[in-house]
This record gives structure tokens, sequence and C-alpha cells, in this order.
């Protein structure tokens, strides 16, 4: 059985987010035009500055790891770069890898396994960084199950089949002898919201949660199955998010791609160091006012975002692995086949990342 509850809200929603766009571009343009006059008047010299280069970003989930671009375009980093960053959420991994190969994004914050799925599919895209190198979000299930073997029988929820949620459950619950299929359903329910309230309703027995919703899950008496402890206890390694190009972005856009790093990267550091800066940007995104769910938030999850942006090959290699089973496509694959360090092998070599964790 598929149940999919976004069906209907993506295309509204994406008329929507074109309308706000349009509208923040123009007044972005006005004013533009009009700072140098105003500052002139004031009687302040200013030297007229090359138009900021417009950059769209794809978010694959609203959670603590799209704070880093967030952030990046709250303080005006993006702008130091020279660049005007908007951002657009896409509630699916695959989707936001289609919206990179139309063109209508540049980058995207995305799972892994989307990355992976959609190159086997002979897509021309690579993760250029690491968001978060390990699956960060720990297994809830409702007050009944006491163990993973009960769910036996049971309905598991992921986000979409071949997405990271879909891929980290069947590698972790394996670990505990259940089969897909065979000991539990797998329903796709979309994004980590609406799972969360599939399962404080009892529509499901269990799904992975993070952030905001792993807090609130808590709050309802939902229980903590599995940990993140125990998955990287049980060695459960995994590409969870990357920063996600195209191939003719990286060969066209080079110093544009370089800049936006640059910036993301910052933007790591701010999470690191900006608490509630960090706290801020995730409840306007994910509508969350409730500061003590945000602050449990930030401390449970923050540090799960890899502060270089490293790109680990061991991380891609249990996502070939999985779907090697069933697509010898993948079982033929190497890990570096889905990477490119290019640009923060330069950034390293430059300086910029030791510089950047210094000051």
């Amino acid at each position: 059985m598929v149940l999919d509850v976004l069906s209907g809200e993506i295309p509204a929603r994406q008329d929507m987010i074109g309308k706000l766009r349009r509208r923040r571009s123009y007044w972005i343009s006005v004013f533009l035009v009009f700072l140098p006059l105003l500052l002139l008047t004031l009687g302040v010299g200013v030297q007229l500055l090359p138009a900021a280069e417009r950059f769209m970003v794809a978010n694959s989930a609203l959670n603590i790891f799209g704070t880093p671009v967030w952030l990046a375009q709250e303080k005006a980093i993006f702008l130091k770069y020279g660049l005007d960053v908007e951002t657009i959420y896409i509630p699916s991994g695959t989707q936001a890898m289609q919206a990179l190969l139309s063109g209508d994004v540049k980058a995207a914050v995305a799972a892994g396994t989307a990355a992976v799925n959609s190159r086997l599919q002979g897509a021309p895209i690579k993760i250029i960084a690491g968001v978060a190198n390990y699956y960060t979000n720990s297994f809830f299930s409702t007050p009944d199950i006491k163990e993973p073997r009960d769910l036996r029988g049971k309905k598991v929820a992921v986000t979409r089949f071949g997405s990271s949620s879909h891929f980290a459950t069947v590698i972790l619950l394996k670990k505990f002898g259940l089969e897909e299929g065979k000991d539990y359903t797998i329903l796709q329910l979309g994004s980590t919201q609406n799972r969360l309230i599939a399962l404080t309703k009892g529509m499901i027995q269990g799904t992975t949660l993070s952030g905001v919703e792993a807090v609130m899950a808590g709050k309802a008496r939902m229980n903590v199955l599995i940990t993140v402890s125990d998955m990287r206890r049980r060695g459960i390694a995994f590409q969870h998010n990357g920063l996600v190009v195209t191939d003719l972005v990286l060969q066209k856009s080079k110093p544009l791609l370089k800049a936006f790093l640059k910036a993301y990267l910052e933007g790591v550091r701010e999470v690191y160091r900006d608490k509630d800066a960090t706290m801020r940007v995730l409840g306007k995104y994910t509508r969350v006012a409730d500061r003590e769910v945000l602050s449990a938030t930030y401390d449970e999850d923050y540090e799960g975002i890899d502060k270089e942006g490293a790109l680990i090959e061991e991380g891609i290699q249990v996502i070939l692995t999985e779907l090697g089973k069933a697509d010898p496509r993948a079982a033929k694959a190497q890990p570096g086949q889905f990477l490119d360090p290019t640009l923060l092998q330069e950034l390293s070599g430059e300086g910029f990342i030791k510089a950047l964790w210094s000051k």
C-alpha cells in the first residue's frame, strides 16, 4: 500500500513560492538601485558594486541541516560573497534532483540516496560537500512497541521509496533481523511532520524522526526505539545529506559554486557558534515557536552537521550495497563516481577552512 499525502500540495506550493520569489527579487532590485543615492545624499562616499548573482537553492527537508544555508542568507553572508541566494523547500530528495536537472535551482541540500539513485539512472549530478555524513535520526515507535522485534506485522513510515529515510530504515531494521515486506509494511507519507502526526495518531507504529519532530514525539510520549548512538554503535555509516549540483553547473559556474561553498561553510560555523540565531531561523522555517523544543533540537542535532563539509566514501558505499541487491549498476559502481571534492580541496589548499575556524 502506498500513501502519499503530498501529491496535491506541491504544485500549489511551487506557484506560491514563485510569486514570493518574484516579489522578493523586485524589492531587492529597488533597494540596490536606491541605496547608493541615499548614501550620496547623506554625504557618504560609495563605490558602486556589481549586482549580486542570483542563486536558487533547494532544501529537501525542514530541519537543522538547512540552517547553514538559512543563516548564511539571514546574516547576509551570501551577499558578502556576491550572491543573491533564495531558498525553496521541496519535500523530497528525488524532486529536488528533478529541480536541479531542470535548471530551476543551482544547488540542493538533499539526501545522499536521491543523488546516488539519480546518477545511477544517468543524471549528471555530483555531491560537492557532505552536510551530514551519518544517519542522524532516531527511530521512534508507539508506546506499545518495546523493542524492534515488536514491529513484526506492523506499519513503518518513510518519506518516499528510494529516499534516505527508506534506505536507512531498511538497513537499520535489518540489523535487528527484520526484512522489509516480510516482517513489516512500509508506507510513504512524505515529510517528517506528516510522519509525526501519523505516529501520534496510531496510523503507523514506527518511523525515523529528527530535530523538532523528534522532540515533539518525546513530549507526546512516543518511544525512542533506536537512538542515533545505537546506530553508530552498530556501525551504520550513511550519506544522509549533501550539497548536490549538476555537472553542467560545476563546469560552467565554478567560481559561483566556490563562492556559495565558502558562504555555506561560514554558515556552518555560525550554527556551531550562535545557538540563538540558529534557533531563530529553525523556528522561522519550521514554524515552531516553542523555545524549549528548538533548544532541545539544537542540542541534539547540531553536531551532526559536518564542520568542514567532508566527503566520506563509506557513506556512499552503504547506499550502493543496498541498491546493488536489485540494481546491477549499483553493484558495479564506485563511491568516487558520485562525489566531486575539487572545490573543497581548493578551499582547504588555500587555507580557507582552517582560517574559518581559527577566527
